[in-house]
């Protein structure tokens, strides 16, 4: 889990995973991580939302544009393809957390 450094500040993004299946948390977190290994965004980043094929992503605030294209270069989880497009971006998770509670039908995890 990212450690937050005196002064540091917190973005969260939103994002929905489309390709016809449900994706499990694991596999999304395993086929993100290896996209951002080698990018500024590194693993500083921690999914504290996740519930069928929409999630929250938390990240530093200066790696929020990182995080974004970090995103959008998923194209497979597990072999299936997919595509992961950035619906909202905010500096509180309880904002994205009430403006998306219909995709969080099934329950949040932590």
């Amino acid at each position: 889990m990212p450690r937050r450094a005196p002064g540091e500040k917190w973005r969260y993004i939103a994002f929905e995973i489309e390709g016809g299946s449900t994706v499990a948390r694991n596999d999304f977190l395993g086929a993100l991580l290896r996209k951002a290994k080698g990018t500024p965004l590194g693993d500083t980043f921690r999914i504290t939302v996740f519930d069928r094929n929409f999630g929250i992503l938390k990240v530093p605030h200066k790696l929020k544009d990182a995080a974004i294209e970090v995103l959008g270069s998923v194209d497979e989880v597990r072999g299936v393809p997919c595509r992961v497009l950035t619906l909202k971006t905010s500096g509180t998770i309880r904002k994205l957390k009430t403006h998306y509670k219909e995709h969080m039908v099934g329950g949040d995890e932590y």
